[in-house]
């Protein structure tokens, strides 16, 4: 019975009870496997039964079991922010694979639950790392999840780049909401979860780039421009992106990567003065 009352928010419903159940005991998954007879403690059996009613609800399965994997690592998440998404783990690849030679700085803007600014400085551990966000409440989710991972991260509060302003950034990272007033989301396998998760970590003004227009403006104001600026976006939005940048930060040039879907999702802004270093040094070689 409690598989068909999961069917109609989960493309995996078994699966579903199973986490669940695993969360409502305390044990694994494959304890049950083992014991497939043994009767649920009552105040188990009550959790189970919460969780499988939540889960009815839509509510996601990262809030209920406080658990997301993001890029191999875990993440503590509740409502206080954005549950961490699989095609964000393509901002890590392509940091990863572009980090500019001399890279000491990197900072990630709307940090949320720090899972970028955290797995970037697990591999980075020589790299300085900023987060910043708004919300004070989603820094004190990014902090345990730092502390648990045990990485060593500067955690700032406020408005994009303001709390940086006077920093020297490499490299700025961003995975700022760029949902809008009619968006649906095209990449969520289950969408009836998205209105659990905080609207202000999902939704903007306009057509979902106010946030980065004005990120962008922050930064051609600055006195020394990130060498490498990678952001990500809905797909119907990569014309009106470049539009954006080609005026605001003319002195960048901007490269699109497709998402695992085959759907453009990554933008990577590199400053031509980073460029022609890099050629100048390939000449040399």
């Amino acid at each position: 019975a409690a598989r068909t009352q999961l069917v109609p928010c989960s493309t995996a419903p078994e699966l579903d009870a199973e986490v669940l159940l695993a969360t409502a005991t305390g044990q694994n998954r494959e304890f049950f496997y083992q014991h497939l007879t043994a009767p649920l403690a009552a105040g188990a059996s009550v959790r189970f039964s919460s969780l499988l009613r939540r889960r009815q609800s839509g509510e996601p399965v990262a809030y209920l079991t406080g658990h997301k994997a993001f890029c191999g690592l875990d993440f503590f998440v509740d409502r206080r922010v954005l549950i961490p998404r699989p095609e964000t783990e393509l901002l890590i690849d392509e940091v990863l694979k572009k980090i500019p030679q001399g890279t000491t700085s990197i900072a990630d803007i709307g940090t949320g639950s720090g899972c970028i600014a955290i797995t970037l400085a697990s591999n980075l551990p020589r790299v300085t790392v900023y987060a910043t966000d708004v919300s004070q409440q989603a820094l004190t989710v990014a902090k345990r999840n730092a502390k648990k991972h045990k990485v060593k991260i500067t955690f700032l509060h406020g408005d994009l780049l303001t709390p940086l302003k006077d920093k020297k950034i490499d490299i700025l990272v961003a995975n700022l909401p760029y949902g809008w007033k009619l968006w649906k989301n095209n990449t969520a396998a289950e969408t009836r979860g998205l209105q659990f998760e905080p609207e202000h970590a999902l939704f903007t003004q306009g057509n979902g780039l106010f946030l980065y227009q004005r990120l962008f403006r922050q930064v051609a104001e600055l006195a020394h421009q990130p060498k490498l600026i990678i952001g990500e976006f809905d797909p119907r939005q990569k014309n009106q992106l470049q539009n954006i940048v080609s005026v605001t930060l003319p002195d960048y040039t901007t490269i699109i990567k497709k998402d695992l879907a085959g759907h453009d999702r990554i933008a990577l802004l590199q400053h031509r003065r980073q460029n022609s270093a890099k050629q100048t040094e390939d000449q040399r070689r």
